[in-house]
């Protein structure tokens, strides 16, 4: 009968024994995977935030798209060339005269720099300088 009881009590400290072990297991595997979805859960805020923000700067970046393309087609129309030749080149037709008229107190030294003398090539070397300052 002693055996008997000692068996039981064997078998039943070796139950408790699994218990807790596959307890242990079971909690080690539920805090691991709830840490691993916190954790996921997270990157995936961060990648939406930064989503939008390249979705925004896509946006913006489409605009500024248009914007240029539709000054590229103006740039080529034959009134836009011909402003910016009278206007930054100071080209002119023949038989005109070019009259420059300054507001007070206004100091242009581009037009000081610019002399009849010059030829076509030295304008338009004078005008990419200007862009250069």
């Amino acid at each position: 009968m002693l055996t008997k009881k000692k068996k039981k009590i064997k078998k039943e400290r070796e139950f408790k024994v699994k218990k807790f072990f596959f307890i242990l297991i079971i909690s080690s595997l539920f805090i691991f995977f709830t840490y691993s979805c916190i954790n996921m859960f997270i990157k995936l805020i961060g990648l939406n935030q930064e989503l939008k923000a390249l979705e925004s700067e896509q946006e913006s970046l489409l605009k500024q798209r248009e914007s240029l393309k539709f000054s590229l087609g103006e740039s080529y129309s034959e009134s836009y060339l011909e402003k910016v030749a009278r206007e930054d080149l100071n080209l002119k037709r023949e038989g005109e005269t070019i009259y420059i008229i300054k507001k007070e107190g206004e100091e242009d030294e581009e037009y000081e720099e610019i002399k009849e003398d010059q030829t076509f090539v030295q304008k338009i070397q004078s005008f990419l300088k200007s862009f250069n300052k």
